[in-house]
């Protein structure tokens, strides 16, 4: 068991793949700065305690939409 907002290996390469499989899906490249954004995003989230894959996914949806012109101009 983990400490709550502390990812253990199994943890932190599930939310890897989370980062990994929304970028892909809404185009956003590895070096994009709205990937790093993201991924502080989801790690606030991890860390405040959602830790389900389809919640954080629903989370990152509300914040993409929030900096969707944003991701345009960059």
């Amino acid at each position: 068991m983990t400490l709550r907002g502390i990812a253990d290996a199994e943890q932190l390469a599930t939310l890897t793949r989370i980062l990994d499989d929304y970028c892909e899906q809404a185009g956003i490249e590895g070096s994009h700065p709205a990937r790093e954004h993201l991924a502080r995003r989801l790690i606030a989230l991890f860390s405040g305690g959602i830790d389900s894959p389809d919640d954080i996914k629903m989370a990152l949806d509300s914040i993409s939409k929030e900096f969707q012109t944003d991701l345009r101009a960059m």
